[in-house]
């Protein structure tokens, strides 16, 4: 009995260590001013563009500043600050980000007419190097924000805040 015990208990801890080993964390670091309220929403699809949202197995997101604290009532929109927490089925799946141009406040007719898009990532589930991938705003050369999102794999540049991708 204390055997069957033990195996259980053995599968219940790497089911839990597994789901955290394949996770995708998406970090959207800080940005300067009235930027870090801009909402992103997540958009997950398969490779020919169909969506794959019944493929995630959890979403959750937490504050970068405070990770002890998951929040399972995730809706796909984060902020400036935040992480999230991404799961999902084994299979490759683009990965990006938007704004529509209802949600984008004082920006809105400002920078743009339209929603604001990213650029696609392909993300393989299981991928034993990639862990997390980062969101941050593009600007044009004299730093003003131009509408768009950019995801990648390394850290965007930061002096105190994050810097936007330069076009």
């Amino acid at each position: 009995m204390l055997q069957k015990i033990n195996v259980l208990i053995f599968f219940i801890l790497l089911s839990l260590f597994s789901s955290r080993l394949f996770s995708l964390e998406i970090y959207r670091p800080e940005n300067f001013g009235n930027m870090n309220t801009i909402p992103c929403l997540l958009k997950v699809t398969d490779l020919q563009g169909n969506d794959a949202s019944s493929s995630i197995i959890s979403l959750s997101f937490s504050w970068y500043y405070d990770m002890r604290w998951n929040h399972r009532y995730f809706n796909g929109c984060f902020t400036g600050g935040t992480v999230v927490h991404l799961n999902m089925k084994a299979g490759t799946y683009k990965i990006s980000v938007y704004t529509p141009l209802s949600m984008q406040d004082s920006y809105a007719g400002v920078v743009g007419d339209g929603d604001w898009l990213s650029d696609d990532f392909i993300y393989k589930v299981g991928s034993p190097a990639l862990k997390v991938i980062f969101v941050s705003p593009v600007a044009n050369d004299n730093g003003f924000y131009v509408g768009k999102w950019h995801i990648d794999y390394k850290a965007p540049k930061f002096y105190k805040y994050t810097k936007p991708l330069r076009q």
